[in-house]
């Protein structure tokens, strides 16, 4: 466990160094804020789906792993009633409260999840295979399910419904890596012939590179997110957030994990998932559909500083 415990610590050092090399592109402007979309969409259209299938389609799927996605959705769903609840007790306006219900309960468990499990685990693929199990289907499905439902029951309701982000979801280059990843896990192909069983290896390694460029395009998207944070006007609003996303959610999937007896490897990924900080697609969520997107956005960018004193600590509960 100690050591698993400092190769997330190093994983973390390494991202948050990546961070700080990217502002200093963005100070230069060698990036800009322009570029922003384009970053966005290599994370979500060019290096998740290569990582989503590779991991996928060498795994085979144990009952802890489906155990852990309920797991994980049990966990969102509470978040999102804690969220609620705490955005009442702060007097927050309709808008306001669909997006802080949103960033209390999604997290980035898909982007820097991936990306810090990646550099945790460097050397077993089977791992982040487990937790593209656990976030695509324990988060995913339920971000443009239930997600959109709030933003637009919160929000105006204007630029979409339910069924449309339901459907965008079932086009997006994730899902369909996710599909086409079990499908390929399931059929468990093994050519024989060594033209077919090279090109299938060479394949697989040039995904393998794309999947690596993650971590680099979430630091730049991170690096051209930054904006400054107005900490008297948010500081109650960071602070839940900060209980519920933080500190509550990975609690809960824990001790639900513990109770269900899971093995420790599947354990760890949960603990880790559910400890990311909240989801930058939760703020876009939020400001298509009527609610409060800056709040969104700085609870966002407050979350990811946090997280960086928060999931070593949250770690300690598997050593």
């Amino acid at each position: 466990m100690i050591s698993i415990y400092s190769s997330l610590l190093q994983s973390l050092a390494i991202i948050v160094g990546l961070i700080l090399a990217s502002l200093l592109l963005r100070r230069k402007s060698i990036i800009s804020e322009e570029q922003r979309p384009v970053f966005g969409r290599l994370v979500t259209d060019f290096a998740l789906p290569a990582l989503i299938f590779s991991g996928l389609a060498r795994q085979s799927f144990e009952r802890g792993e489906l155990v852990a996605v309920g797991i994980m959705a049990a966990a969102l769903l509470i978040c999102m009633i804690l969220g609620w609840l705490a955005g009442r007790a702060l007097g927050l306006s309709a808008g306001q409260l669909g997006a802080f219900i949103l960033v209390a309960a999604f997290g980035s468990s898909s982007t820097l999840g991936y990306a810090l499990i990646s550099q945790a685990f460097p050397d077993d693929p089977a791992m982040l295979a487990e937790a593209v199990v656990i976030s695509e289907l324990g988060v995913g499905i339920l971000i443009f399910t239930v997600g959109v439902a709030v933003a637009i029951s919160f929000g105006q309701g204007a630029g979409g419904s339910l069924t449309s982000g339901l459907r965008t979801f079932l086009r997006s280059p994730i899902f369909i890596s996710l599909v086409l990843g079990l499908a390929f896990s399931f059929l468990e192909p093994s050519p024989t012939n060594p033209v077919l069983k090279t090109a299938l290896d060479l394949i697989f390694r040039m995904l393998d590179v794309i999947g690596g460029s993650l971590v680099i395009f979430v630091a730049l998207a991170i690096a051209l997110m930054l904006k400054p944070i107005p900490a008297r006007k948010l500081a109650g609003l960071i602070v839940a957030v900060a209980l519920i996303k933080l500190i509550a959610k990975p609690l809960i999937a824990f001790s639900m994990a513990e109770a269900e007896l899971l093995p420790m490897t599947v354990t760890e990924i949960l603990l880790i998932e559910a400890a990311m900080p909240s989801g930058t697609v939760a703020a876009v969520l939020a400001d298509r559909y009527g609610c409060d997107g800056s709040i969104a956005s700085a609870l966002v960018i407050a979350t990811y500083g946090l997280s960086l004193l928060t999931i070593p600590l949250i770690m300690l509960l598997t050593i």
